[in-house]
């Protein structure tokens, strides 16, 4: 009998055991990863770039830009990712015949990087990208957009200047073309 109850104690605590270590891990798993994203590249060659709106410039009465758009001189101008990071979803834009590409920094991460208006794409969902990698060509329109979500919650970001997270040569780059990058800090998109 007295072996019985030790199995029985020993079988119950590692059970105890396993339910901790489970537990634990579940947990884990809903941490928010609130790292910032370090932006080293700018998406695309700068000295390609006609025109941009700005990052908060007015796009109707009650909306402003979320995100730096580029106007390049040709459709061969590559995109490239800007930071690391997993590539979450590739989906077809609804009102243009081109693609948007939104990347988390890691899978529980707070922060998403979108990449509108991209043709010729060569990543997949699921991809781990890295500074520099080759996301596809600019959309239709000879143009690209490049934002910087914060997740708020369901249905509720957030959008930043990219600036705020760029490295000094991401900066320099872009006020090698123009000082007019953005005209908010933060913006709901």
């Amino acid at each position: 009998m007295k072996n019985k109850l030790r199995i029985i104690r020993g079988l119950i605590l590692i059970s105890m055991f396993f339910m901790v270590l489970i537990g634990c891990s579940k947990d884990d798993k809903y941490e928010k990863d609130e790292t910032p994203p370090v932006l080293s590249i700018t998406p695309v060659d700068i000295s390609s770039v006609t025109s941009i709106i700005a990052f908060g410039d007015d796009l109707g009465p009650d909306r402003k830009n979320p995100a730096f758009e580029y106007y390049l001189n040709n459709s061969g101008v590559q995109v490239r990712a800007s930071c690391k990071g997993i590539v979450e979803n590739v989906v077809l834009n609804d009102n243009f015949p081109d693609y948007e590409i939104r990347v988390k920094l890691s899978s529980n991460s707070i922060w998403l990087i979108v990449y509108d208006h991209i043709l010729n794409v060569t990543i997949s969902e699921g991809d781990h990208i890295n500074p520099g990698d080759i996301l596809g060509t600019v959309g239709v329109g000879n143009r690209t957009e490049f934002q910087v979500n914060k997740v708020l919650g369901p249905g509720e970001d957030l959008s930043y200047c990219p600036f705020n997270f760029g490295t000094d040569e991401f900066i320099q780059q872009h006020k090698s073309f123009t000082e007019t990058w953005c005209l908010e800090e933060r913006v709901v998109p």
